[in-house]
C-alpha cells in the first residue's frame, strides 16, 4: 500500500489541497461543498504523478530517483491500471455532481489535455514544458474559484505568485535531472542551451516574482510584505546566490525540495494576508 501512496506525491497533493482551501477562504466560501472539487482535483493530480512516472521510468532510473516504478517496486502493468482507477473516478465525481459547464471545460479540455500531452510532447521543447507545469498547477486555484462561482480576479494574486514558484522550480528540476534527460533525447531548457544561461532564466523569473509578490501590497498589507520578505524573498535570494556559486545538477536536486517549502511558505504568506 506504501508504494501506492508514494507513487501519487502525497505531499504534492497536500500542498494542492491546502491551495484550494485557502482559495475558498479568500472568497469566503469553505464549506462541505468543496469536497467534489477537492476529490476530483487530488485524483487528477494523482493521476498525472502516476503518468509521469510511467513515462519516465528509464529516465528516473538513470537520474537514480527513488520512484515506485524505476525502482521496480510497482510494474508499469499496475501503474497503468492504477492510474486509469484514478482518472476514471475523477470524471464520474464531475459528472454525478453534475460540475457547471466552465469547469467541466476547464478540467476535461484544458488540464487533462495538458496533463496527457506534457511528458510526450510539451516536456521536450525547452520551457514550454515548464510553462505547462506551472500552468496546471496554476488552474487548482482557478478551477476552485469557477466551481464556487467566484470571480477569477479576487484569488489572481495566487495564480500568478504559483505560477512563478512553480515554473522557478520547474528550471531547477531540469537542470537536476540534465544528465538522464540528455541521455534520453529530452530537450529540456538546460539540456539545450546549458546550465548558465538556465540559471539566468531562474534570475529573471525570480525577479518577476519578487517584483510582482512586493506590488501586492496594495492589496494585502505590511503583514503580507514582512512575511513575504522572510519567508519567500529572502530564502529564494540567499539560494539563488548559492547557487550561483554551485550551478551543478547535484545542487539543484537540493534547492529543488529547498523551493518546495518556498512555494509552501508563500501559500502561509497568502493564508496570513487574507485572515
Amino acid at each position: 500500500m506504501k508504494k501506492y501512496i508514494q507513487i501519487i506525491r502525497p505531499l504534492n497533493l497536500l500542498i494542492t489541497f491546502a491551495c484550494i482551501l485557502l482559495t475558498a477562504h479568500i472568497i469566503n466560501k469553505i464549506s462541505l461543498t468543496l469536497l467534489p472539487i477537492i476529490l476530483v482535483i487530488l485524483l487528477l493530480g494523482g493521476f498525472a504523478n502516476v503518468i509521469n512516472d510511467i513515462l519516465d521510468a528509464k529516465i528516473d532510473n538513470e537520474n537514480n530517483l527513488d520512484r515506485p516504478i524505476a525502482t521496480g517496486l510497482i510494474t508499469k502493468k499496475y501503474a497503468i491500471l492504477y492510474s486509469s482507477i484514478l482518472l476514471l473516478s475523477a470524471i464520474c465525481i464531475i459528472f454525478y455532481y453534475n460540475f457547471d459547464i466552465l469547469t467541466k471545460f476547464l478540467i476535461l479540455f484544458l488540464n487533462l489535455p495538458l496533463i496527457l500531452l506534457y511528458t510526450p510532447f510539451f516536456k521536450k521543447i525547452p520551457l514550454v514544458g515548464n510553462l505547462i507545469v506551472s500552468i496546471i498547477l496554476s488552474m487548482v486555484f482557478i478551477v476552485t474559484c469557477t466551481y464556487l462561482k467566484s470571480s477569477i480576479f479576487l484569488i489572481l494574486p495566487l495564480v500568478i505568485l504559483a505560477f512563478l514558484m512553480m515554473i522557478i522550480r520547474e528550471i531547477v528540476k531540469d537542470i537536476a535531472d540534465i544528465e538522464g534527460d540528455k541521455k534520453f533525447g529530452v530537450n529540456t531548457l538546460p539540456v539545450k542551451y546549458g546550465i548558465e544561461k538556465s540559471f539566468n532564466v531562474i534570475v529573471l523569473f525570480s525577479f518577476l516574482l519578487i517584483i510582482i509578490s512586493c506590488s501586492f501590497i496594495i492589496i494585502y498589507n505590511l503583514a503580507y510584505f514582512i512575511s513575504l520578505l522572510l519567508l519567500v524573498i529572502l530564502p529564494l535570494i540567499y539560494y539563488l546566490y548559492q547557487f550561483n556559486k554551485n550551478k551543478t545538477a547535484i545542487y539543484c536536486i537540493y534547492l529543488a525540495k529547498v523551493l518546495k517549502l518556498i512555494t509552501i511558505f508563500g501559500v502561509i504568506v497568502i493564508y496570513l494576508a487574507s485572515i
